[in-house]
Protein backbone atom coordinates (compact mmCIF):
# COMPACT_ATOMS: atom_id res chain seq x y z
CA UNK A 1 0.00 0.00 0.00
CA UNK A 2 1.25 3.45 -0.97
CA UNK A 3 1.06 5.64 2.03
CA UNK A 4 1.79 9.46 2.59
CA UNK A 5 4.12 10.17 6.29
CA UNK A 6 2.46 12.76 8.07
CA UNK A 7 5.11 12.68 10.30
CA UNK A 8 8.97 11.48 10.97
CA UNK A 9 8.34 7.66 10.87
CA UNK A 10 11.66 6.24 12.64
CA UNK A 11 12.96 3.36 10.29
CA UNK A 12 10.24 4.54 7.59
CA UNK A 13 10.68 7.92 6.13
CA UNK A 14 10.48 11.50 6.81
CA UNK A 15 7.41 13.77 6.62
CA UNK A 16 5.93 14.34 3.34
CA UNK A 17 8.09 11.13 1.63
CA UNK A 18 5.74 8.36 -0.32
CA UNK A 19 6.44 5.75 0.30
CA UNK A 20 5.01 1.36 -0.23
CA UNK A 21 4.33 -0.73 3.04
CA UNK A 22 3.00 -3.64 3.65
CA UNK A 23 -1.35 -3.07 4.19
CA UNK A 24 -1.06 -4.14 7.78
CA UNK A 25 1.55 -2.21 8.74
CA UNK A 26 -0.23 0.58 6.93
CA UNK A 27 -3.93 -0.40 8.46
CA UNK A 28 -3.06 -1.43 11.57
CA UNK A 29 -0.33 1.32 12.78
CA UNK A 30 0.85 4.06 10.88
CA UNK A 31 -3.11 5.34 9.63
CA UNK A 32 -5.00 5.10 12.64
CA UNK A 33 -2.06 6.66 14.71
CA UNK A 34 -2.47 9.71 12.32
CA UNK A 35 0.93 8.99 11.42
CA UNK A 36 0.05 8.22 7.24
CA UNK A 37 -2.79 8.94 5.06
CA UNK A 38 -3.47 6.76 2.10
CA UNK A 39 -1.80 7.80 -0.74
CA UNK A 40 -4.19 9.50 -3.99
CA UNK A 41 -3.82 11.58 -6.56
CA UNK A 42 -4.90 14.69 -5.26
CA UNK A 43 -3.17 14.26 -1.43
CA UNK A 44 0.45 13.61 -3.52
CA UNK A 45 -0.65 16.85 -5.38
CA UNK A 46 -1.16 18.53 -2.01
CA UNK A 47 1.87 17.42 -0.63
CA UNK A 48 3.91 18.99 -3.65
CA UNK A 49 2.60 22.13 -3.10
CA UNK A 50 3.21 22.57 0.11
CA UNK A 51 6.92 21.62 -0.19
CA UNK A 52 7.33 24.03 -2.90
CA UNK A 53 5.33 26.44 -0.48
CA UNK A 54 7.84 25.46 1.78
CA UNK A 55 10.82 25.48 -0.37
CA UNK A 56 9.94 29.08 -1.48
CA UNK A 57 9.54 30.29 1.98
CA UNK A 58 12.84 29.00 3.07
CA UNK A 59 14.64 30.45 -0.40
CA UNK A 60 12.86 34.00 0.80
CA UNK A 61 14.10 33.66 4.33
CA UNK A 62 17.89 32.69 2.93
CA UNK A 63 17.45 36.13 0.70
CA UNK A 64 16.47 38.44 3.76
CA UNK A 65 19.59 36.89 6.15
CA UNK A 66 22.09 37.45 2.84
CA UNK A 67 20.39 40.98 2.31
CA UNK A 68 20.91 41.40 6.18
CA UNK A 69 24.03 40.41 6.57
CA UNK A 70 25.80 42.80 3.76
CA UNK A 71 24.09 45.63 5.11
CA UNK A 72 25.65 44.60 8.58
CA UNK A 73 29.37 44.25 7.54
CA UNK A 74 31.73 46.39 8.75
CA UNK A 75 29.00 48.95 10.28
CA UNK A 76 29.73 50.50 13.62
CA UNK A 77 27.13 50.66 16.80
CA UNK A 78 27.38 52.89 19.93
CA UNK A 79 25.87 52.01 22.80
CA UNK A 80 25.74 53.41 26.12
CA UNK A 81 25.71 52.31 29.65
CA UNK A 82 26.14 52.71 33.06
CA UNK A 83 29.81 52.43 34.66
CA UNK A 84 32.09 53.19 37.34
CA UNK A 85 34.94 55.06 37.56
CA UNK A 86 37.19 52.07 36.22
CA UNK A 87 35.25 51.56 33.01
CA UNK A 88 33.22 48.03 34.70
CA UNK A 89 30.01 48.84 34.01
CA UNK A 90 26.94 48.48 36.10
CA UNK A 91 25.35 44.45 34.95
CA UNK A 92 26.22 43.74 31.93
CA UNK A 93 25.90 44.10 28.16
CA UNK A 94 24.13 40.56 26.93
CA UNK A 95 22.68 39.83 23.30
CA UNK A 96 19.27 41.05 24.11
CA UNK A 97 20.59 44.33 24.68
CA UNK A 98 22.15 44.26 21.49
CA UNK A 99 19.25 42.74 19.64
CA UNK A 100 16.98 45.76 21.08
CA UNK A 101 19.71 48.54 19.87
CA UNK A 102 19.73 46.75 16.11
CA UNK A 103 15.63 46.47 15.97
CA UNK A 104 16.02 50.04 17.10
CA UNK A 105 17.73 51.10 14.27
CA UNK A 106 15.61 49.17 11.61
CA UNK A 107 17.71 45.92 11.54
CA UNK A 108 15.30 43.17 12.92
CA UNK A 109 17.38 40.36 14.19
CA UNK A 110 16.93 37.50 17.01
CA UNK A 111 19.18 37.73 20.03
CA UNK A 112 19.68 33.94 19.78
CA UNK A 113 21.40 34.82 15.95
CA UNK A 114 24.06 37.23 17.92
CA UNK A 115 27.62 35.74 19.58
CA UNK A 116 29.03 37.24 21.76
CA UNK A 117 29.78 37.04 25.87
CA UNK A 118 28.69 39.52 28.47
CA UNK A 119 29.88 42.62 27.76
CA UNK A 120 30.95 44.03 31.51
CA UNK A 121 33.70 47.03 30.75
CA UNK A 122 33.64 50.21 28.25
CA UNK A 123 35.72 49.35 25.24
CA UNK A 124 35.00 47.97 21.41
CA UNK A 125 33.88 44.53 20.83
CA UNK A 126 33.40 42.53 18.02
CA UNK A 127 29.68 41.32 17.42
CA UNK A 128 29.10 37.94 15.50
CA UNK A 129 26.26 37.61 14.25
CA UNK A 130 25.25 33.62 12.75
CA UNK A 131 22.20 33.27 10.54
CA UNK A 132 22.39 30.59 8.26
CA UNK A 133 25.07 27.73 7.46
CA UNK A 134 27.02 29.99 5.69
CA UNK A 135 25.10 33.82 6.23
CA UNK A 136 27.01 35.57 8.98
CA UNK A 137 28.34 38.92 9.43
CA UNK A 138 30.44 40.82 11.97
CA UNK A 139 29.98 44.70 13.02
CA UNK A 140 31.67 46.64 15.58
CA UNK A 141 29.74 47.27 19.17
CA UNK A 142 31.18 50.38 21.33
CA UNK A 143 30.35 50.56 24.23
CA UNK A 144 30.84 54.14 26.13
CA UNK A 145 29.47 54.84 29.97
CA UNK A 146 26.32 56.98 30.30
Amino acid sequence: MRVILLQDVRGSGNKGDVIEVKDGYARNFLIPKGLAAEATKSREEQIKREQARQQAQHQKELDQYRRLAKELKGQSFILRAKSGDQGRLFGAITTQDVADLLNSRGYHIDKKKLEIEPIRHVGTYTVHCHFYQDISAEFTLQVLPE
